[in-house]
């Protein structure tokens, strides 16, 4: 999903959180099961990587994102400092379509950050009539 899509079905949506996330071994202490999943994405483990960043290409951001792509149960936007999807973000703040809990124009340029949420059990909102 796209931030555009997000954007007209935000309704759609609930339990969201904001996580930031100071560097990658604070993901990978945070949530061990990733360790499984980047081993099967980039085929060695993630206690490699410090060797192995030569031969790949992503960066941490990317890395971040194809990661949570393995949780088909949720739904995850990972933004930095200003990029479109944090722009994005912050225009759905300012037009007060939905509130963070966080103000989003706030964030550490060093860091990366994911809103996560899940979809609406609420079929209310599905109703199109």
């Amino acid at each position: 999903m796209t931030i555009t899509d997000y954007t007209n079905n935000y309704l759609k949506y609930d339990n969201m959180s904001i996580w930031e996330i100071k560097n990658l071994d604070d993901l990978f202490k945070a949530h061990e099961s990733m360790l499984d999943i980047f081993e099967k994405e980039y085929g060695f483990p993630y206690s490699q990587l410090k060797e192995q960043r030569e031969n790949v290409k992503d960066a941490d951001i990317v890395i971040v994102s194809k990661l949570l792509d393995h949780f088909g149960d949720k739904h995850f936007f990972v933004f930095s400092y200003n990029d479109k999807h944090h722009n994005d973000l912050k225009t759905l703040q300012d037009k007060k379509a939905i509130n963070f809990g966080i103000d989003i124009h706030v964030v550490n340029p060093q860091r990366i950050y994911v809103l996560e949420m899940d979809k609406t059990q609420d079929l209310k909102v599905y109703d199109t009539v």
